[in-house]
């Protein structure tokens, strides 16, 4: 039985990916990234409130 090789994708890069998302744009890049870092801070603060402190151990994100 011979075993296939899986050829691996190269691996892109998330920098890139994300520039290209916005036309090579680093401010428009820099701007979306922090929008997201709002709404997942967000987020976690709702989750945070709906769990008990027994379940987190005291846990507090700083």
């Amino acid at each position: 039985m011979n075993a296939k090789l899986i050829a691996e994708e190269p691996e892109l890069d998330p920098i890139d990916a994300a520039l290209a998302l916005h036309d090579g744009d680093a401010c428009a890049t820099i701007g979306a990234a922090l929008i997201m870092l709002q709404f997942v801070r967000g987020q976690l603060a709702l989750t945070e409130a709906a769990m008990s402190q027994g379940f987190t151990r005291g846990f507090r994100p700083a």
